[in-house]
């Protein structure tokens, strides 16, 4: 990055803060701060929850993901416009006509207390741990692309959203949220033209398109029902649609946004809004991904993306390394050559012989990363790292620290909205309910800054202790979809009579023990090779993949809470 670049980059930090914190002044009590007077627009609000969702953890996974394998990861959205629908229906109503401050408040109605505070418990549990990872795998990322330690970009990130987010409450997250939605899209629609205005003039737009399919990389949908592969039309719709009624219906962090809304009609508007972007979206950012790999069939690409460090400097100095990225480089011409005789004989014959190279430069990517982490000693993947290398090598000055903000501006916009929905659960559910003696207003301001200060903190010292992740965009899911199934099982239970505070808990419980159960159950494969998302104990498979732990953790909570329930039937 030239110093161009650098200044863009300080430009959009700086002017984040200031936007984010220059109204704090008005939040003259904790409704103020944690739902915004409840004065905000629908589209602020859906624009907001989009870009919590077009994370770093988006921007830079899924492309990686796209690219590595192909595009069936949109599966994992088919579910939401169908979520969206029934909460508009059926919980929205609840917490708006309530004029609750979180999810939780309801359930105290129905349930009690103590059915309150456990499901409220679970949600600082599960959020608590993903942010951490939320601020450390985009941070990771960054130190490699600013050449700067990792420590310094994970303050960057922990410290600047925990400033405003203080300061501004709920209504200068959405209001930066918005400006960084904008801001992404401009960086993706960047990415996506620099792509194709940079491959071969004899490679347009659709010859592009039709390689990547003769290579598998365009295929979004899997009909086989196998519920231990992680991404088929049923597990997006029936699965996928389970974890986003629990997400937008039972999590703080969304909950939040829709109760901050100026009425019914605003908070269902502000959830139809991405219920009917999000798909498209996510299909063309995974497109972006299944670009890059054709551009790279032609362009200048390494064995492996990931930027080198001292020990893998010495790696790569090694003869077998040399050797290796010799054989790669070779292959990549006959492969780019293979491709363009496809291109002017799309035959079977071409594309097998194509296939077969490609396939060949597959294994051998695999080798150097086998290679590499038995010389390290640590798992290494390159996955998180292919959009970045692509906007530095081959984005001009300007273009390089705009997208680069982009990504900035993606890894605040998921970390603010968590921020402010842990200290709202913090204080309306535990210090203020529990609190004997009431006082006044401005005390429980204080209280609530004080509080997203101490989240902040806690975050940014658990994403120092984290390192590099697998592919992320999977791993915060995952830590979700332990909790996310059993929570929502919870509510479900309100229109079940014969629930009873008891019979919730139990079912809460072995709900929360099921899912955990299940989640570490392997099976030995029938084949070497376990489909294209393997990252199970070598040799073997998970029994459920992570997206079914979400319906089997609410069926199981549900059924104990009618079942041992001694209500009215």
């Amino acid at each position: 990055m030239g110093p161009i670049d650098w200044g863009i980059l300080l430009l959009f930090l700086g002017y984040t803060l200031w936007d984010g914190i220059r109204h704090h002044g008005g939040a003259k009590n904790v409704e103020d701060l944690l739902l915004a007077k409840r004065q905000m627009s629908w589209w602020a609000i859906g624009l907001s929850v989009l870009a919590t969702q077009a994370s770093a953890i988006t921007f830079i996974g899924t492309t990686g993901l796209a690219f590595m394998y192909d595009m069936r990861f949109v599966q994992f959205y088919l579910g939401t416009p169908i979520a969206m629908v029934i909460l508009c229906v059926t919980l929205v109503p609840f917490f708006v006509r309530a004029k609750a401050f979180t999810a939780y408040e309801i359930l105290e109605k129905r349930f009690g207390l103590s059915v309150r505070l456990s499901t409220s418990f679970l949600f600082l549990l599960s959020r608590g741990l993903a942010m951490g990872i939320t601020i450390a795998a985009p941070a990771y990322v960054l130190s490699l692309i600013l050449n700067l330690e990792l420590t310094f970009t994970i303050l960057i990130i922990g410290i600047s959203a925990t400033i405003y987010t203080m300061f501004g409450g709920i209504g200068g997250v959405i209001r930066t949220d918005v400006k960084q939605m904008v801001l992404m899209l401009a960086g993706l629609i960047i990415c996506f033209g620099a792509i194709w205005l940079k491959l071969p003039d004899q490679v347009g737009f659709h010859n592009g398109l039709e390689l990547a399919g003769a290579l598998g990389k365009l295929k979004t949908i899997d009909f086989d029902f196998d519920l231990s592969e992680k991404y088929n039309i049923w597990s997006g719709l029936i699965a996928g649609t389970f974890l986003m009624l629990s997400y937008f219906g039972s999590d703080q962090s969304q909950v939040q946004r829709y109760l901050t809304s100026r009425s019914l009609g605003d908070a269902r508007a502000s959830l139809l809004l991405p219920a009917m972007v999000k798909i498209p979206m996510q299909f063309f950012i995974l497109l972006l991904g299944a670009s890059l790999y054709v551009f790279y069939i032609f362009g200048d690409r390494p064995l492996l993306f990931i930027p080198s460090d001292e020990v893998q400097t010495e790696f790569q100095q090694q003869v077998e390394f040399q050797e290796l990225e010799a054989e790669f480089q070779e292959l990549q011409t006959t492969r780019a050559a293979s491709a363009i005789a496809y291109l002017e004989n799309p035959s079977n014959r071409h594309q097998k012989q194509l296939k077969s190279l490609d396939t060949k430069a597959h294994l051998l990517r695999k080798e150097a990363l086998t290679r590499l982490e038995a010389h390290t000693g640590q798992a290494r993947n390159d996955t998180n790292y292919i959009l970045p290398y692509f906007i530095l090598h081959e984005l001009p000055a300007g273009l390089i620290g705009i997208i680069i903000a982009a990504i900035f501006a993606a890894a605040l916009s998921s970390i603010d909205s968590i921020l402010n929905s842990l200290t709202a659960s913090t204080i309306m559910d535990w210090y203020q309910r529990l609190h004997v003696r009431k006082r006044s207003a401005s005390h429980y301001l204080w209280v609530a800054r004080g509080t997203t200060l101490f989240w902040g903190i806690l975050a940014t010292l658990a994403a120092l202790l984290l390192g590099e992740t697998e592919s992320i965009i999977e791993l915060v899911n995952k830590v979700g979809s332990y909790f996310y199934g059993s929570i929502f099982g919870v509510f479900i239970l309100l229109w079940v009579k014969r629930a009873t505070p008891t019979s919730v808990l139990i079912g809460l419980a072995v709900g929360i023990l099921t899912v955990f159960t299940l989640s570490l159950l392997h099976q030995e494969m029938s084949t070497g090779i376990y489909g294209l998302f393997y990252d199970s104990p070598k040799g073997y498979h998970r029994v459920l993949e992570y997206l079914w732990l979400n319906p089997v953790g609410a069926v199981v909570v549900v059924a104990i809470g009618w079942g041992m329930g001694r209500g009215k039937s």
